[in-house]
């Protein structure tokens, strides 16, 4: 993880000093969206982001200069002391996420979307340019006919004869559309990949998108989770760059598509441009009020608060969540839909976007359909209304793909997820696993600052031998903050062991 670009510019009394890489570039992606880089010319820094910052490139202030890196574990490690951001963690461990161009330190950003940074004689701006749309007027029928349009012309757009396709199929809306959009533009993809997934979400994925390929005549295969999660969980916050609670089951999809010469068909964006996932009527009239803060209040969890050591929960408050959460809220207001444009710019940039800009990265190449310029600009102009009943892309599908029509979509199988947080007898191996390797990764930790140490072993006993697993959901946050410490303490002391124990099961 340290092999990673990084690039530090620092002013000198004798002048100028840069070291590390110079000049670097992320590799091309469909439409650009995947940009970010920088170049140094001996007396400028320039470094930029795409359309909208999805792939990250971390920023750090130093006292005489600025560091770039798109890994953030590569800027810790450069050494000098790093202040956690109290704000941007009390939101993150109640939502799962951060926000704007936050990240678990105060002096380490993200540019923004579109941004464009500059460093010369000790002086830094950054500038963003975020893409600007105004309320549609077209009525849902001719929203549904432009979504069709504007979606069949990016695949098209994106040239999927290039490579081998493969697409991550699931049992909903997004990778589905771009299947049959493949298959109908004559380039239907080598093969479909299915997660099964970890307790207790069940097997509806697999049923219906082992459907969905038959039905087009591809080839689909099912992928097992990797058996240890907490090791998956381990691996994906280096990935992730600490900067997301979800991920971890993706692993195993990674590795089956690492080292190949593919092109991976990535749905993000779908959901929440064309579906209204996360948009409740509730929440939706609480940011039509403008009743920001009753707002923040509803999307925030105190579960994982219960395992920070004391003296960082008494600086992670929820009124400092509440405040950051407020503040970012309040930008999205005057979108035609305020609550999935704070989920596109938010959850879908920083966390999301970390699959197909992170995870993926290893297979090739990406192409994301949805984040197409055209697509986003016409979704993102739709008012909130229209996607209130969750049925917009749904029926856009079905009219789009009339041959396809009656297959069903996850959520029409009559196969529940498992509402029990104990998940069926079946599923009592795996929840114990995790407990037992979530505890032992935690109990090597040397002086832990972040975690609660006790008080995890204590309730991770009683779940094992009780075969309580309620609150198996909190073991990925435990993994989060006792990795990051012994991440942080390995920057601080450079001691080879604590390296080693930070990455490992």
């Amino acid at each position: 993880m340290l092999r990673l670009p990084c690039l530090i510019v620092e002013s000198r009394p004798t002048g100028t000093v840069a070291r590390g890489d110079t000049e670097w570039a992320a590799p091309e992606q469909a439409n650009g969206v995947g940009r970010a880089g920088w170049n140094w010319d001996g007396e400028r820094l320039h470094a930029h982001t795409g359309r909208y910052g999805f792939r990250p490139l971390f920023v750090r202030r130093l006292a005489d200069g600025v560091a770039l890196s798109p890994s953030l574990v590569r800027l810790m490690s450069i050494g000098g002391s790093l202040p956690i951001d109290d704000s941007a963690m009390a939101v993150f461990l109640r939502i799962g996420f951060f926000m704007g161009e936050d990240t678990p330190f105060r002096d380490v950003r993200v540019l923004p979307p579109g941004g464009r940074l500059e460093w010369r004689d000790g002086v830094l701006s950054v500038e963003a340019t975020y893409p600007r749309v105004r309320e549609s007027v077209m009525t849902r029928a001719a929203a549904i006919d432009a979504f069709i349009d504007v979606f069949r012309d990016a695949v098209r757009r994106a040239d999927p004869g290039a490579q081998r396709n493969v697409v991550p199929l699931s049992g909903g809306r997004d990778s589905r559309h771009i299947l049959f959009e493949l298959c109908a533009s004559g380039h239907p993809p080598e093969r479909c990949l299915t997660l099964r997934n970890y307790p207790p979400r069940g097997t509806r994925d697999v049923v219906v998108a082992a459907e969905i390929a038959r039905a087009v005549g591809v080839t689909h295969e099912v992928v097992e989770e990797t058996p240890s999660r907490a090791s998956a969980e381990l691996r994906k916050n280096l990935l992730t760059h600490f900067c997301a609670d979800e991920h971890a089951w993706f692993m195993a999809l990674a590795e089956r598509l690492s080292g190949q010469d593919t092109a991976v068909w990535d749905g993000i964006g779908g959901d929440v441009l064309s579906n209204g996932h996360r948009l409740e009527a509730s929440l939706l009239a609480l940011a039509r009020a403008g009743n920001v803060e009753q707002l923040a209040q509803t999307m925030l969890d105190e579960g994982a608060m219960r395992m920070v050591a004391p003296a960082l929960a008494a600086r992670w408050t929820r009124e400092a969540a509440v405040a950051r959460l407020t503040e970012e809220l309040r930008h999205h207001l005057d979108a035609p839909n305020p609550i999935g444009s704070y989920v596109f710019w938010n959850r879908t940039r920083r966390e999301i976007a970390l699959v197909p800009f992170g995870v993926w990265n290893a297979a090739g190449r990406v192409i994301t359909p949805y984040l197409d310029p055209a697509v986003y600009d016409l979704l993102a102009s739709l008012p909130a209304d229209l996607f209130i009943d969750k049925r917009f892309h749904p029926d856009a599908i079905r009219r789009g793909y009339p041959a396809h029509a009656y297959l069903r979509f996850d959520t029409e199988t009559g196969l529940r997820p498992v509402r029990s947080p104990n998940g069926t007898p079946a599923d009592a191996p795996y929840y114990r696993r995790l407990l037992r390797e979530t505890g032992a990764y935690v109990a090597r930790l040397r002086r832990p600052r972040l975690v609660r140490r006790s008080w995890l072993a204590s309730r991770v006993a009683y779940w094992y031998l009780r075969g309580d697993f309620s609150d198996t959901q909190l073991m990925p946050f435990a993994m989060y903050l006792a990795q990051l410490d012994g991440v942080i303490q390995w920057c601080e002391s450079r001691d080879p062991e604590l390296g080693a124990a930070a990455v490992h099961s």
